[in-house]
């Protein structure tokens, strides 16, 4: 089975698979989350979809590349499905539903991206499919440069905690 993957520089959190979830996507656009588009998140998180419960069992607890991923979470007005604030990345699940709402998606992507979030579309059939491939996917878009964090921790090298100088590669004389 061949599923077209979309990763674009920036970011595009997409409209749900159930009702209801285009009422998180109402309200002004604003830097922080509202109490309503943060309620609604939380009904989304106790109602996935077969295909977001999928890939959370597989990001969930750092278990890919040792990145904590949220879900549901709450971004302005808009909720995304899994995002890394490590990589500010967002990976949303593109089920059947997306196919008449490309405009409102691209839309809501543009908006994302403006604030520096970095966004993966995947097909909810090729989570549900080739889970394996989907985490992959999401590998590759992780960045290969140091993460905020690591700088912030003081780690320009960006070994990551655990590691030292002493576990860098060194040149031999």
């Amino acid at each position: 089975m061949k599923s077209e993957i979309n990763l674009t520089p920036n970011p595009s959190p997409a409209s749900r698979e159930r009702s209801g979830r285009r009422q998180a996507d109402r309200g002004e656009d604003s830097p922080r989350s509202s109490g309503n588009v943060k309620g609604a998140a939380r009904q989304m998180r106790k109602e996935p979809t077969r295909s977001e419960s999928l890939l959370w069992s597989a990001l969930r607890n750092r278990r890919l590349a040792s990145r904590k991923f949220r879900r549901q979470h709450p971004v302005g007005r808009f909720v995304l499905d899994f995002y890394c604030h490590q990589e500010r990345l967002a990976v949303e699940m593109d089920g059947p539903v997306h196919e008449t709402q490309r405009q409102a998606d691209g839309e809501r992507q543009q908006i994302l991206e403006s604030r520096g979030i970095r966004f993966l579309r995947l097909p909810a059939a090729l989570v549900e499919g080739d889970l394996p491939a989907a985490l992959t996917a999401i590998e590759r878009a992780f960045s290969t440069h140091p993460s905020t964090a690591e700088r912030e921790r003081g780690d320009p090298q960006g070994w990551g905690e655990g590691e030292s100088e002493a576990a860098a590669p060194r040149r031999v004389n």
